[in-house]
């Protein structure tokens, strides 16, 4: 076998070394990303092809203006082909050649599909399930992050693709792993149960406060010794289950600092991070935790490969809103607050989920979404279509006969404008005035569906998103503990889990002038999913000018009427009802059946120098949108620019030549968009000062005067 090589590898105690050790070369690091041109390339597998097809591949990648191609994920078998004895050769020959095109390398570390050989040796690595049955070999995202035999073999072949590729200014950075918390991530293995009882006793200090704060006694669950802790099921004791879930995003977490800390002990200045899965939706990872380990966000963006329903395991009808994309892309990129990479960008028919047919135009009006909400790169996956295996029915920029077609012509449209875009405004990142705060936490909190059974937390932040999106308001998506101060307007949707800073936080924000939106069911518990003693948190009464008299949850399929007070239209509000009196609040609107027949829904109250509107139910989208024209305008927040078409979508972005517009239509007809300021086109030189057409799946790109 050859150039075959054993390799050394640094104790495992220096992993325990903090990240702020690498500060210094990830400013570097930082800087350099921010001086590079657009990276447009793909996803790109050397280990299915001889030399001869990578040289035609890196002179088809030229010739489509790709700078870029990550490799490595997913091919384990072929850097360590023995145990301990890695091989690289066939990698950095590809690295070389790729090199010679102007193609820079995104490398990724194998470790989401083991080798043959591993499994062999060491069947217990495999995850155990919840029935306990050890999961058989053959997919991916099998074995158990916690297993220490696993984490060894991860962190010794992290370890050597560092060492073989230290220095190397062809590889532009790292990706660990591939699509964490991806399939079925739970393991009810040993390993895993004491690692969760000492995550307990680290979080909780005492069984006793443990027992209290989980409400043990209740059932007969107390536990004497954190050891006693078992490993639940979703309809187990809920605080015990909101743990869990956080137990495994922590170790996910954990896992991919593993191999992070191995790569930047051996090189401090090379780029770290790892792509999000399911286009960004993926809530079993906090990403604001993932963030702080990252030197840039990347996600796998599938617009109509992957939604948000899909995490909720829909399957039905699906209408396409550019909106969800941007919903997700504005996760990512809150999460850290920086331009983010795009490692799998759709380029067609995706492997078993598609559920609308690519349709030519659309990969080029993704990937200047994908601009405009602050990517930095973008990699379509794949580069070629896979001859056979698991993804064999995904197509890639090429088929498998290399002939370049419409795809490839797109693509390279695609890597064409985007340089021209980024050489004319530089880096540019959104502009927002409004916020809509998610929470990972609560997430898992509404995850066994005892709040209310058919209530969905995230389609429940896309209805106040989109209304938003749709108004034309350029918007973030934050942590609870972001800085609250550059917003105009925050919305607060079901954040049912809370605690006292944040409220205290939102309190001054609201005092000083912000305005803010709260939706039913922010505040029913703390972050142990445990009352604060009350049937709401009191701040939240404070704020929105209301006490709290009776809650009720309802299923999907009865819904209860409502009626603004100035508008005699029927509405209609569901899944969870709140009755409550008016303290300093006033009424905006009513249910108008029920027992609940002119109760207040919807209140308004002056809060300092700001104002709080507090929405009791979980209403209908008319609603929302409705009810948003007047927060905006009470807000003072007026956009640039505004398309009453869903289908445009319109983001204010800014870098240091200038504040910008990117308008986008998603429609096959020609759209009218109406300015409130003067612009002129970035790409033809056109002014404007009332309106401007944007063609059928076309944009402009307008420089705000």
């Amino acid at each position: 076998m050859k150039n075959l090589k054993k390799i050394s590898v640094l104790p495992v105690l220096m992993l325990c070394i903090s990240s702020t050790v690498f500060a210094a070369g990830e400013k570097d690091v930082n800087q350099k990303l921010s001086s590079q041109p657009m990276f447009i390339g793909s996803d790109y597998y050397p280990n299915l092809s001889a030399k001869t097809e990578i040289e035609q591949d890196a002179r088809l990648m030229k010739q489509a203006g790709f700078n870029v191609a990550r490799m490595g994920d997913l091919v384990w078998d072929l850097m360590e082909p023995q145990e301990g004895r890695y091989d690289f050769s066939w990698l950095h020959s590809a690295v070389d050649i790729l090199s010679k095109a102007g193609v820079q390398s995104f490398l990724a570390t194998p470790t989401a599909a083991i080798p043959k050989w591993m499994y062999d040796k060491h069947p217990d690595i495999m995850q155990l399930t919840a029935s306990g049955e050890r999961k058989p070999y053959g997919k991916r995202r099998h074995a158990c992050l916690n297993n220490p035999v696993y984490r060894d073999y991860c962190l010794k072949i992290a370890t050597a693709m560092a060492n073989e590729f230290k220095g190397n200014s062809n590889v532009v950075a790292y990706q660990i792993d591939n699509e964490l918390m991806a399939e079925e991530p739970y393991c009810y293995c040993s390993f895993c149960q004491k690692k969760f009882s000492q995550w307990l006793a680290g979080k909780y200090k005492t069984v006793e406060n443990l027992n209290k704060a989980w409400n043990l006694a209740f059932w007969s669950q107390n536990v004497r010794s954190f050891d006693e802790v078992y490993l639940p099921r979703k309809g187990d004791n809920p605080s015990c289950f909101q743990n869990f879930m956080e137990f495994n995003s922590d170790c996910a977490i954990d896992f991919y600092n593993l191999q992070r800390n191995a790569i930047k002990t051996v090189d401090p200045a090379v780029k770290v991070s790892h792509n999000i899965c399911s286009s960004g939706f993926l809530y079993l990872l906090d990403l604001y935790k993932m963030a702080k380990s990252c030197d840039f966000m990347s996600v796998d963006n599938y617009p109509y490969g992957w939604t948000l329903e899909n995490e909720y395991g829909n399957k039905g009808p699906f209408t396409f809103s550019p909106h969800m994309v941007s919903l997700a892309l504005s996760q990512l990129r809150g999460a850290k607050q920086t331009p983010f990479w795009v490692t799998e960008a759709q380029i067609g028919r995706t492997a078993g989920n598609q559920r609308k047919i690519v349709e030519p135009g659309m990969v080029r009006l993704w990937s200047i979404q994908e601009m405009a909400q602050g990517a930095m790169g973008i990699n379509f996956f794949p580069f070629k279509t896979f001859p056979a295996g698991h993804e064999h029915v995904m197509v890639g920029v090429l088929d498998e006969d290399n002939v370049p077609r419409r795809r490839f012509l797109e693509a390279q449209q695609v890597a064409t404008e985007a340089q021209q875009i980024k050489k004319l405004t530089g880096e540019t990142m959104p502009v927002a005035k409004a916020a809509v705060i998610r929470n990972f936490k609560c997430d898992w909190a509404f995850e066994d569906g005892r709040f209310a059974q058919d209530f969905r937390y995230m389609r429940h932040i896309f209805g106040y998103y989109r209304a938003l999106r749709n108004a034309s308001v350029t918007t973030d998506i934050i942590s609870p503990d972001e800085n609250f101060e550059k917003y105009k307007l925050i919305v607060v949707p079901s954040l049912v889990l809370l605690n006292e800073d944040f409220c205290e936080r939102l309190k001054t924000a609201t005092r000083n002038g912000c305005t803010l939106v709260i939706s039913c069911m922010t505040g029913l518990r703390n972050e142990d999913v445990k009352s604060f003693g009350r049937i709401l948190n009191r701040s939240v009464e404070e704020l929105a000018g209301i006490e709290m008299e009776e809650q009720h949850a309802l299923i999907g399929l009865e819904s209860t009427a409502l009626k603004f007070e100035k508008d005699s239209t029927n509405y209609s509000c569901s899944l969870w009802h709140d009755v409550f009196s008016l303290k300093s609040a006033i009424p905006v609107a009513r249910y108008d059946s029920r027992f609940m027949k002119g109760r207040c829904v919807i209140s308004k109250n002056s809060f300092g120098k700001g104002t709080v509107w507090y929405v009791g139910s979980v209403v209908e989208d008319k609603v929302v949108s409705i009810l948003l024209r007047d927060v905006l305008k009470s807000a003072g927040i007026e956009p640039m620019a505004v398309s009453d078409n869903e289908l445009m979508e319109l983001t204010e972005v800014a870098g240091a030549s200038g504040k910008y517009l990117y308008a986008l239509n998603f429609s096959n007809k020609t759209q009218t968009i109406r300015l409130n300021k003067a612009v002129t086109d970035v790409l033809t030189n056109e002014k404007f000062s009332i309106s401007t057409s944007v063609k059928p799946m076309g944009y402009r790109l307008l420089k705000i005067e």
